[in-house]
């Protein structure tokens, strides 16, 4: 090269390089130039500004720097908006500002408009104008970052979405999509997060899923998925996060071999997952050295480390969550050293609701980071390890619902070594606990139902300054305070049912200002219940002070706006008028007791909170007012038992959402209201024992189809059983007796198709409620209450309740029903008690009655009932009554131990019935045929059988008379032998009287 060419571009790219270096220290060292701005594309600001109008916010101050206006021009200023620093252009749209649902109108396409867009987040918006999501969002190809969980959308995602190939952020969650995850998802080769949990997806899990290998975060949860997980879910190898908690309906055919690829996993969560063929999960789980959250609940595992090999874990020290509640783990031998490995780190294990058999090891105190334990509603046995307590750090201990032992004043001792008292929850409840000791530090303190007893002082109360939770129930503890002790504590749940705390009301509960919980039934109080105790009633969640003896008059204050959601004051001796103020709570319990009038509860003039109303077994008197369009929420009634009289009142129609009631044992009259139309919802109606009058009501077939239970005997009803009872398809239990119907039992009754089922139905007939929240448990609970009715059984009235579901039941008996007993009754297979007594039917005793194999009552007593005994009675091996007594049955008793072993009181009133055990023999004994044809003699001797023998006679006397006529000779010869017969015995009769006169002589 020119020595002088080179010379000159050497000199050319200093003079560059140094004019480059002072335009930097220009702008360095000028403040003025900090402030320069690109200024925002116009085409953008006119599409930001469509789409806020688009939204038709209520709240304008939340894009009010947003406008038209001069000094609003650069929208790149505008809050929520980022824009390049180069070319202007709209970067980044984050309307995500809290965690509240936005109300918008819709999102318009001019957001389509920013096409430099690489960042969009509408989470918590919900678009009521735009229920899907925009196809259009698919053309802003430049997304990175795509946020729309929270938004209110349904339908489908659109498959569109497959163009965003830039995308790394993906959350949809929190919405209402349909569908399936559509297949072109396996584009998006960026993706890092994606987010589709708490949808409505369905179907398989799409396994394009498994082709998204740069996948960090993977949530599905809470969908409706089914089928099995993807096998190419191994592929991603990048995956440190996994729920696919509550899809219900995912199995695995394949077992869990893919997770062993997954080795950087942190977040395991599969709850709910059918993982039952997964025969090696703790050896998989064991290798996934960086796992920190593990939750295996309610997923079907079994055991799965065979005895003979070690059951030690190679888990990395960071796993510190382990939920493998609800499951079939047995052998406590075997996942308690599985997860000693950890002990480091673990800070959550949970395993309760298996079927944990054994103790719990020594070694278990060596989880030094242990903050929360349950192993509660196992088989577990043997006592508590003290070494359990020297976790210092336990916050939350529960071990209730096992067989464990020990004395509690050791476990108090054991924890009192800590120097930082942590434990704040304590659960020891049905257990074989003994003793009682003082503990400090804590919040929640449950031992109900184990076995300790003994004096309870102030003194054990003493350190519990903190405590929130009491619960000592069922245990056999007196209580031994002064009426003057102020307790340390200010409870929110106090449960001492069956402690003895009385008999004066504990006046140390005026102190506990905070209480929403108060159980202190069967505690043997006496006394008043104190007008201050009833002003706490606006705070209660539960109150139940029942089966104790509690009298005089309850005073009634100002109605409450909020009471109690549930009150039990029953089985106790309250008397004088229901107070108003309770009609304001969900569940009243006030019945056994001596209450005298209910007007004020009833007619408060308020719309009723009220769903389950017990006002039985007290002392009620008068008519029962007309106020109950003020109980639209009651779904459970019971008035029996008490002195109401009148008629029902028709405003008791307005219980559109009553499913039992119970009006049994009073003095009502008149007919049933014509306005009992309405309570469709109705499974169980007893008005039995009443005066209720007029003809059966038509109307209870044709309306209240949900029947279960119909009870209506003992009163005045007459006329004929409409046609349309049968269709009470799920009738269980029908009692019509003691009333005066007539006319055949109809027979479309096979039509009753819950009694021609021998399926086993449920064992209770429960009536269920919300019952409580519990802010420590974070969940609602339902009260359940058993129904109950009463029905004639066995010659006795009888209330049944744990085993009313298994009763079908007909009793039509004491009416003045006739004709026959419907063959078509016979088809109801699954009856358990028929008594049809005391009527005028007639004719025989249906054959088909061999097809009645579940029945334990058969009573056809006082009828006028005919012909003979079916052997096929004898059939009925489940028959323990048996009465066929005064009817006109004729024969012998067929023989067979189910129908002659029984007392003859069973056959009385028949006098053309012989046999055993009756005293009575049968002329000519006959034996019943054993293929069980036992009308075969009486069928026989027909009117065609007396034709026949008539003519077979004829036949043969003129068939002989002719032939002596037409043949001579054989007329002779039998003319002849009567000759010859005629002195022979002449002759013989001649001699024999010689010889006997000779003998006289």
């Amino acid at each position: 090269m020119n020595p002088r060419f080179a010379m000159a571009f050497q000199y050319y790219v200093f003079i560059v390089f140094f004019m480059h270096i002072s335009v930097l220290h220009v702008l360095a060292l000028n403040p003025m130039l900090d402030n320069v701005t690109v200024k925002c594309i116009k085409s953008e600001r006119h599409a930001l500004l469509a789409l806020k109008q688009g939204f038709h916010l209520n709240n304008n101050a939340w894009l009010s720097s947003w406008g038209h206006g001069d000094n609003q021009k650069e929208c790149c200023n505008w809050e929520h908006i980022q824009c390049s620093n180069e070319t202007g252009h709209v970067l980044k749209l984050d309307l995500h500002v809290s965690d509240h649902i936005v109300r918008a109108g819709s999102i318009t396409t001019a957001l389509a408009e920013l096409h430099h867009l690489n960042y969009l987040d509408l989470s918590y918006i919900s678009f009521n104008l735009t229920p899907s999501i925009p196809i259009f969002i698919a053309s802003l190809t430049h997304l990175r970052y795509l946020n729309l969980s929270h938004s209110g959308f349904q339908g489908k995602v659109p498959h569109q979405f497959g163009n965003l190939l830039f995308l790394e952020y993906l959350d949809l969650a929190y919405n209402s999509l349909l569908a399936e995850i559509p297949p072109q998802i396996s584009n998006l080769s960026n993706l890092v997060y994606l987010h589709l949990g708490s949808n409505s997806f369905h179907g398989n899990i799409p396994p394009q899923l498994g082709s998204l290998l740069s996948l960090k975060y993977l949530d599905l949860s809470e969908n409706y998925f089914n089928g099995t997980i993807p096998e190419n879910f191994g592929n991603l190898s990048n995956l440190e996060y996994l729920d696919l908690s509550s899809s219900y309906q995912i199995s695995l055919s394949s077992g869990l071999q893919w997770l062993s690829h997954l080795s950087f996993l942190r977040h395991l969560s599969l709850p709910k997952v059918n993982l039952s063929t997964a025969n090696n999960w703790q050896q998989l789980v064991s290798g996934l050295s960086h796992l920190q959250y593990l939750d295996f609940n309610g997923c079907d595992l079994s055991d799965s480390i065979p005895s003979s090999l070690s059951p030690a874990a190679n888990f990395s020290t960071s796993l510190s969550f382990v939920d493998l509640s609800g499951n079939n783990l047995m052998n406590s031998s075997l996942i308690f050293p599985w997860l000693m490995n950890s002990t480091s780190s673990l800070a959550m294990l949970n395993l309760d609701h298996n079927s944990l058999r054994g103790t719990i090891p020594q070694a278990i105190g060596e989880l030094s980071s242990l903050e929360y334990l349950n192993l509660a509603s196992n088989q577990l046995e043997g006592r508590i390890p003290l070494s359990l307590f020297h976790v210092c750090s336990l916050r939350e201990l529960d071990l209730s619902g096992n067989r464990l032992s020990g004395q509690f004043h050791e476990f108090a001792k054991a924890l009192s070594n800590c120097n930082h008292k942590q434990l704040q929850t304590l659960k020891m409840g049905w257990n074989e606990i003994t003793g009682i000791g003082q503990l400090s530090n804590l919040r929640e303190l449950r031992l109900g139902n184990n076995s300790l007893e003994g004096l309870i002082s102030e003194s054990h109360f003493s350190k519990l300054s903190m405590l929130l939770t009491l619960d000592l129930s069922h245990n056999s503890l007196v209580f031994n305070i002064s009426n003057e002790w102020v307790p340390p504590f200010n409870l929110i749940k106090i449960k001492l049912a069956s402690c003895i705390l009385g008999p004066d009301f504990p006046k140390w509960l005026q102190n506990q200002h905070n209480m929403n919980w108060l159980d202190i039934s069967r505690a043997e109080i006496s006394s008043n219940v104190p007008n201050w105790f009833w002003e706490f009633l606006p705070t209660m969640v539960k109150l139940n002070l029942s089966h104790n003896h509690f009298k005089g008059k309850i005073e009634n204050l100002p109605l409450i706006p909020q009471s109690a959601l549930q009150i039990d004051l029953s089985s106790n001796s309250f008397e004088g008028p229901v107070p108003s103020f309770l009609s304001m709570s969900a569940q009243v319990f006030l019945s056994n007791n001596m209450f005298s009038t209910a007007n004020l509860f009833l007619c408060s003039n308020v719309s009723a909170n009220t769903e389950y109303l017990d006002l039985s077994n007290n002392h009620i008197r008068g008519q029962l007012p007309d106020c109950w369009m003020n109980f639209q929420s009651l779904g459970f009634l019971d008035l029996s038992n008490n002195y109401f009289h009148g008629s029902l009142p028709r405003s008791m129609g307005s219980l559109n959402q009553i499913q039992s009631l119970h009006l049994g044992d009073n003095n009502f009259s008149g007919e049933i209201p014509l306005s009992f139309v309405n309570c469709t919802e109705l499974r169980l109606f007893d008005a039995a024992k009443n005066n209720l009058t007029g003809p059966f009501p038509s109307w209870i077939g044709n309306n209240l189809s949900n029947l279960f239970i119909l009870s209506l005997h003992s009163n005045q009803f007459h006329g004929s059983i409409p046609l349309s009872i049968c269709n009470l398809d799920e009738l269980h239990l029908l009692d019509l007796s003691l009333n005066s119907l007539s006319g055949n039992i109809p027979k479309c009754i096979r039509n009753l198709s819950a009694m021609a089922s021998q399926a086993t139905s449920k064992v209770d007939i429960f009536y269920a409620y919300d019952a409580y929240y519990d802010d420590f448990d974070g969940i609602t609970s339902f009260g359940v209450n058993a129904d109950s009715a009463s029905l004639i059984w066995k010659g006795k009235m009888s209330k049944y309740r744990s085993t009313l579901g298994l009763l079908r039941s007909i009793d039509l008996s004491s009416n003045r029903f006739n004709g026959e007993i419907p063959n078509e009754m016979m088809s109801l297979v699954g009856l358990v008690s028929l008594n049809i007594s005391r009527n005028k039917l007639v004719g025989n005793i249906p054959q088909g009655v061999v097809q009645l194999k579940s029945l334990d009552f058969l009573d056809l007593s006082r009828n006028q009932l005919s012909g003979r005994i079916p052997s096929q009675l004898s059939q009925l091996d489940r028959l323990s009554v048996l009465d066929l007594s005064y009817n006109d049955l004729s024969g012998q008793i067929p023989l067979g131990t189910q129908l002659q072993t029984r007392d003859a009181s069973a056959y009385i009133g028949n006098p053309k019935l012989c046999g055993a055990p009756l005293n009575k023999t049968c002329l000519v004994p006959t034996q019943n045929p054993v293929d069980g044809n036992d009308d075969h003699e009486e069928h026989f001797f027909t009117e065609g059988f007396y034709i026949a023998l008539a003519i077979g006679f004829i036949m043969g006397f003129w068939g002989v008379s002719c032939s002596l006529i037409l043949k001579k000779s054989w007329r002779y010869a039998y003319f002849k032998f009567f000759n010859d017969l005629y002195d022979k015995l002449y002759v013989f009769a001649a001699i024999k009287m010689a010889k006997l006169k000779r003998l006289r002589s």
